[in-house]
């Protein structure tokens, strides 16, 4: 006989069992959430936007703005010496020279520079950044709101996982003991109707046990859904163990009424940079000529100031101050009424971890009973001093209150979650 090394065999064993089941952990699934959801890959792409929006500002407001125009404007002379000129004869056909200048030649390099604008583009990079931050805190309630969802999800999956085993355990126990009353029955020792009495829920323990996996797979496949993750393989799920948060003083669900508020504002500096006074200065260059003749002498350059200072508009400024004081009152309202929510929510979560709580101490001491009362009811059974009615009835009263415990169990785990999600 060949021996195999201890080692190898350990090795060997694992590979097998990883064969048959994946493990994956609550922070795989909560990691790859968080990797591939296309909420929080879009709000990290708009704060890149945002952040060339800064220099997009910074070009548009602040440096010089250089351009060539290059113009050729044919205006013809008819009855005349000339058929382009500036100075047509009185009896020539064609447009005005005051209107037409008997055409027009131009090349320009043209220069503009907004001066004392420091103020207009300290608005929109404020506004920007209000922008970048409501986004930075987007991604964050997506994740957290996500990592309530997948650890939910990943209950779920744990409490169809561990009712699928119950069945199939409960299947088994019943197939050993349907095998061992056929001995019996063959012999004379127990009548044939109890023979088949625990056939019949044999066969239910096994159609119950399909359709606990039917249900254990359709849970991952949405936990995989949530996760992003292209995955059919049946997973191993360990039992979350989560604890309550800290109460916190200050929750971070108020931090999107901070960032729609300071927006409101910012949108608002935005909208009155308009009556704030402009000074432009502006150069050019280039060639500027009505004819041809001596176009070489008609280079040229020219610069000067542009000032503007709006007077009157129809009181918009007023309008648009009125408009944002309207806005802000809705989101002191609608975070008043937040506050409300969340309260309430913690209170209600709180009572539920306490009686799911109370509710498994009780299940497990009756759990622990009844595997002794199994125990005694096989032996009796065996002798005859047991229906198998009776064996039956106590074996789906075990069942029962197994099912209970688990989703007692998962349902504690859930209302954790959501205490620890409002908690925030």
């Amino acid at each position: 006989m060949i021996k195999v090394p201890i080692l190898f065999r350990f090795i060997l064993l694992g590979l097998l069992c990883s064969s048959l089941y994946a493990q994956n952990n609550l922070q795989y699934y909560l990691t790859s959430a968080f990797k591939n959801n296309p909420a929080i890959k879009e709000s990290a792409n708009n704060i890149r936007i945002k952040q060339l929006d800064k220099s997009l500002s910074e070009s548009q407001l602040s440096r010089p703005q250089v351009n060539l125009n290059a113009n050729y404007l044919f205006v013809p002379y008819f009855n005349n010496d000339k058929l382009i000129t500036s100075n047509p004869q009185e009896d020539a056909i064609g447009y005005a020279p005051s209107l037409s200048n008997g055409g027009l030649y131009s090349a320009q390099v043209n220069v503009s520079k907004n001066l004392f604008n420091s103020g207009v583009v300290d608005a929109f990079n404020n506004q920007t950044d209000v922008l970048i931050k409501s986004n930075e805190s987007n991604i964050e309630l997506i994740k957290h709101g996500l990592e309530k969802d997948v650890i939910d999800q990943y209950i779920n999956c744990w409490q169809a996982q561990e009712l699928y085993s119950l069945s199939r355990s409960n299947a088994d126990t019943l197939k050993m003991q349907l095998d061992i009353t056929e001995k019996l029955m063959l012999k004379g020792l127990v009548k044939q109707s109890d023979y088949l009495l625990l056939k019949v829920e044999f066969r239910n323990q096994l159609l119950a046990a399909d359709l606990a996996l039917n249900a254990l797979t359709s849970s991952i496949y949405q936990l995989n859904t949530l996760a992003g993750i292209k995955d059919t393989v049946i997973v191993q799920f360990e039992i979350v163990s989560l604890n309550s948060t800290e109460n916190t003083t200050t929750s971070k669900f108020f931090n999107q009424f901070i960032d729609d508020s300071l927006l409101i504002l910012s949108q608002q500096s935005v909208l009155e940079t308009k009556y704030a006074p402009q000074l432009n200065l502006f150069f050019n260059a280039g060639l500027e000529a009505d004819e041809l003749n001596d176009i070489q002498r008609k280079f040229g350059m020219s610069a000067g100031l542009n000032f503007t200072l709006p007077l009157y508009d129809g009181s918009q400024k007023s309008i648009t101050r009125q408009q944002s004081q309207i806005s802000l009152n809705s989101v002191t309202f609608n975070k008043e009424n937040q506050e409300v929510l969340i309260k309430n929510k913690l209170r209600e979560s709180a009572a539920q971890i306490e009686l799911n709580k109370t509710t498994i101490e009780s299940i497990s001491g009756q759990l622990n009973d009844y595997n002794n009362i199994i125990l005694l009811s096989r032996a009796e059974l065996s002798r005859g001093q047991l229906s198998m009615v009776d064996f039956i009835t106590i074996i789906k009263n075990y069942l029962n209150l197994k099912k209970n415990w688990i989703t007692t169990s998962a349902a504690y785990g859930q209302a954790i979650n959501q205490f620890n999600y409002w908690n925030w």
